[in-house]
């Protein structure tokens, strides 16, 4: 069998990867990034199936060796993905995409073609956020026939690392902007995080929902860093890292005062239901069951099944319609 490749698998998010790609597929797994040392060293500890290369995730030379004869690709390498989807591509392997990648309409159109020619998937922003607020968009969308107004919040992207950090910075100036400049408003989040103070924010995954699914507004929105967020999240006593969760609810024209249905997700951390989320594709891919072409996680499979992963991974999810 045709190994994984997993760029950055020995990061914080990566390893997750790697345990699921273990537990969920029969395929050989590689571990890549450019500390090598630390690639080494966590093949070791899962035994003969993992193997560890070098690789910069940045110079397509060195990828194509790494990427040769690889199923798939998964990046977690961080925002530095687009050389290897490229590469990938070439080499006709499958590729997740676990952070924010942005492409431009042009851009994405070719990497559609490139991936339906190669006969390979694509799928990107397969992580928690982006992610799992497409899965909820998706989720009420099947509910509600008509929906004037999708409202959604996270409690935001994991930022306990550099990479992640540099992630969101970029996804951030790709979006035209910051959320310090928004106005804060009071959110209501699953315990334990309770309320906190979110301002207007991206989220990849939602890039041309409104659009493809005809609704007429929608908001995300994610915790203010600005003074006023700080202000009201002192005044809230919440602490920022409380755990994770993510909102939403829909609303019927003519009835924007009350939400024709809601979704709630919540767990104490998002890395293993990025990982989970990244499981489930691959597996999936791997079968031949995630089409060849370009697509987000809720078109690769069917958003019930995605999130029934993330609730055996600790998930607390529930979806209210109303009536």
């Amino acid at each position: 069998m045709r190994p994984v490749l997993v760029l950055g698998g020995y990061g914080a998010l990566g390893r997750h990867c790697v345990a699921e790609l273990l537990a969920r597929t029969g395929a050989p797994v590689r571990i890549a990034g450019r500390n090598a040392q630390r690639a080494e060293s966590l093949a070791l500890a899962h035994g003969e199936r993992v193997r560890a290369s070098y690789v910069d995730a940045t110079d397509p030379r060195v990828l194509a060796r790494v990427v040769e004869g690889a199923a798939l690709v998964v990046a977690c390498c961080g925002g530095s993905a687009l050389a290897a989807l490229q590469t990938a591509l070439e080499l006709r392997a499958g590729f997740i995409g676990v952070s924010p990648l942005r492409l431009e309409p042009r851009s994405e159109k070719h990497v559609a073609e490139l991936a339906w020619r190669a006969q390979v998937p694509v799928v990107l922003h397969a992580g928690a956020v982006p992610g799992i607020p497409g899965l909820l968009a998706e989720s009420l969308v099947r509910r509600v026939p008509e929906i004037a107004k999708l409202e959604l919040a996270s409690t935001g992207p994991f930022l306990a690392s550099d990479t992640a950090r540099r992630d969101q910075a970029e996804a951030r100036e790709l979006a035209g902007g910051s959320s310090r400049l928004a106005l804060p408003e009071l959110w209501s989040f699953p315990e334990p995080v309770g309320r906190a103070a979110c301002a207007a924010a991206s989220s990849a995954d939602l890039a041309g929902f409104a659009e493809r699914h005809c609704v007429a507004a929608l908001r995300y929105l994610e915790p203010s860093d600005g003074a006023l967020g700080r202000i009201m999240a002192r005044v809230l006593g919440r602490r920022a890292a409380a755990g994770f969760a993510v909102t939403a609810r829909a609303f019927a024209p003519g009835d924007v005062n009350e939400p024709a249905a809601t979704a709630e997700l919540s767990a104490p951390d998002p890395l293993p239901l990025a990982a989970a989320s990244v499981g489930a594709l691959a597996a999936a891919a791997l079968d031949g069951r995630v089409a060849a072409g370009l697509s987000l996680a809720r078109d690769a499979l069917a958003p019930a099944q995605l999130l029934g992963e993330l609730e055996k991974r600790g998930a607390r999810i529930e979806i209210r319609a109303r009536g």
